[in-house]
């Protein structure tokens, strides 16, 4: 009888250290759950109008139908799942180019935007470039990537892996060329002879 006793208080304190073990467990837990979720909280915004301005000038918006930022302590970044269109200002505040793509995410502390998916670019000239895949550097002003290119100028088509440009297109050179490309002989003064 007293050990039946002493079995059933021995149980007793161990089903009580278990309970209250798991309560203390299940309240750092709970803790830590709430601690990062609100480092990862998710902000989502629809039709996104964004401004990057340089001394009080615009230098490029981007409009975007969803963003997702996701505030992740180490590497913060927002998601342009929907696509984006970019256009770049000179400094008179003219339109230098137009960008699109239907996929984009923005590195903010790099300051770096890679574009995927059907990347259009335009330039003043009328050339227009076409890629899977572009980066833009905003702190080198500068786009470039290392995949497939086509760019369509004058009524050409030059082709090429690799590419980089200043932000609004105008000077650019296509790392390993592919394909015929023609050239202008402009060696010539009107007034020489061909011998």
């Amino acid at each position: 009888m007293i050990r039946n006793r002493q079995y059933k208080l021995l149980y007793t304190v161990m089903i009580a250290g278990f309970f209250v073990g798991c309560r203390q467990a299940d309240k750092s837990n709970i803790e830590k759950y709430l601690q990062e979720s609100e480092d990862l909280s998710v902000e989502k915004v629809e039709d996104v109008l964004i401004r990057y301005t340089d001394s009080a000038e615009t230098k490029a918006t981007i409009l975007a139908p969803l963003m997702i930022r996701y505030p992740n302590k180490d590497e913060p970044y927002t998601e342009m799942p929907k696509g984006l269109f970019a256009t770049f200002y000179d400094a008179n505040g003219k339109v230098d180019s137009k960008l699109s793509a239907a996929y984009g995410i923005n590195y903010e502390d790099k300051k770096l935007i890679k574009l995927t998916d059907s990347v259009r670019v335009v330039n003043v000239k009328g050339e227009e470039l076409k890629s899977e895949e572009l980066y833009w550097d905003q702190t080198g002003k500068k786009i470039y990537t290392n995949k497939f290119v086509r760019i369509v100028r004058n009524g050409e088509t030059l082709r090429g892996d690799g590419f980089e440009s200043n932000e609004s297109f105008t000077k650019y050179r296509i790392l390993r060329p592919a394909g015929p490309v023609s050239v202008q002989d402009n060696l010539l003064e009107s007034n020489e002879e061909v011998q």
